[in-house]
């Protein structure tokens, strides 16, 4: 047993640990020595902050301010001193216009017998002037409308925003800026937007300084939709006078709109009107306008306010029948001094088939009327075919004995 306590000094490490003891003992225990402790990030509590409030200032830079330094004093009063018995203060109420300042400070404690000595000597700070401006808001729309939409026009409410802060800041932002997709719209909508304060590069300004009015921006996209739509007529047929032996057409044959979507979509024609085709060819009016009316909600860039119509015989013919005059209605009243030409219209092809025996002739006129000498007497002709169209007036001379 003596010989390891002999090989492992046993007595010696002993030794060490109680002198050691004793060491520690007569230092804390000791009224005379003079010790030293550091406190670092201690936080400075300002006051006098009431005056910069009044002159409309604002510290941008420099808060929260920490400081360090070293207490010294004996064993017995360092351990009566911890953080909740230190103070450090700084009086900011002469401060009265923006700048940058270096304030000094004070340390205090409540446990005497104690010096502080300062390693942060003063505390550099920054003072703003607080103001408020309006900053006008912009609408960046992002993305494309599908193909066939456009954008009639935007609003947003509100227009400007009111922001307020440090007046270096403040002075730096130009602008607000709202983004929204238009990628997928179709319909006209709308959007609660937040935005962004930018400077004149479009880079944005942040600050938590910063403060503004309303947070969002409604915006309002009115969406219409467009198209190129076609004209039609409408025809009335008459007898063998039918739509298909006439060429129509329209100028111009269509017409761009754009609309509210819910209209346009529920479109695939423009109707100019409805004609009568015996009235078009008894007339010989053959080319005519027509006003054009858009459905509400629609709109054209054209500006077109009517159409051009041409309706063009390609089936039919117009033909002259010559009646002779002894195949008109025989009468003791009177003598026939003319033959009567009749007009009318056919379907190509039976011009040759036609004659007299086509129409009937009924001659309207009181025996007691006529006088001596010629005489002109109206004329009924009466179509006997159903494929001819008498077309006009007649009247026949006659001579009274």
């Amino acid at each position: 047993m003596m010989e390891w306590i002999r090989k492992n000094d046993v007595f010696t490490k002993a030794l060490s640990v109680a002198c050691a003891i004793l060491m520690w003992s007569y230092v804390m225990g000791s009224t005379d020595h003079e010790l030293k402790e550091t406190y670092s990030r201690i936080i400075v509590d300002f006051t006098g902050m009431d005056a910069l409030t009044q002159n409309d200032l604002l510290i941008t830079s420099g808060t929260p301010a920490a400081v360090s330094f070293t207490l010294y004093g004996q064993g017995d009063k360092l351990t009566m001193v911890d953080e909740d018995s230190i103070t450090a203060t700084a009086d900011l109420s002469s401060i009265t216009s923006p700048g940058t300042y270096n304030i000094k400070y004070q340390v205090n404690t409540n446990v005497d017998g104690v010096t502080i000595k300062k390693i942060t000597q003063t505390l550099p700070i920054v003072v703003e002037r607080i103001t408020s401006k309006p900053v006008p808001v912009e609408l960046n729309l992002t993305g494309a409308l599908p193909e066939g939409y456009i954008l009639d026009k935007r609003t947003l409410r509100p227009d400007a925003v009111t922001v307020t802060g440090p007046e270096i800041t403040l002075n730096k932002i130009v602008k607000a800026v709202a983004s929204y997709d238009i990628s997928e719209l179709k319909e006209t909508s709308e959007a609660t937007l937040s935005y962004k304060l930018v400077d004149s590069e479009g880079d944005e300004v942040t600050s938590s300084f910063l403060s503004v009015n309303t947070s969002a921006v409604q915006a309002t996209l009115d969406i219409r939709q467009t198209g190129e739509i076609p004209f039609v007529l409408k025809t009335n047929n008459y007898g063998f006078i039918t739509e298909e032996l006439f060429e129509i057409s329209i100028d111009p044959p269509s017409v761009k709109i754009n609309g509210d979507p819910e209209v346009v979509s529920t479109l695939n024609h423009i109707d100019v009107g409805n004609v009568n085709l015996e009235t078009i060819v008894r007339s010989g009016l053959f080319e005519f306008e027509l006003p054009v009316i858009l459905p509400n909600g629609v709109t054209s860039e054209q500006n077109i306010s009517s159409v051009k119509v041409k309706v063009e015989p390609v089936g039919i013919k117009k033909i002259e029948l010559i009646i002779d005059k002894e195949a008109l209605p025989e009468s003791a009243d009177f003598e026939y001094l003319s033959d009567i030409v009749v007009n009318g219209w056919t379907v190509e092809g039976r011009e040759d088939e036609l004659g007299a025996a086509s129409v009937d002739i009924q001659l309207s006129y009181k025996p007691e009327e006529l006088v001596s000498g010629l005489n002109e007497i109206p004329a009924k002709i009466i179509s006997l075919d159903d494929q001819f169209l008498v077309v006009g007036t007649y009247t026949v001379v006659v001579e009274v004995p």
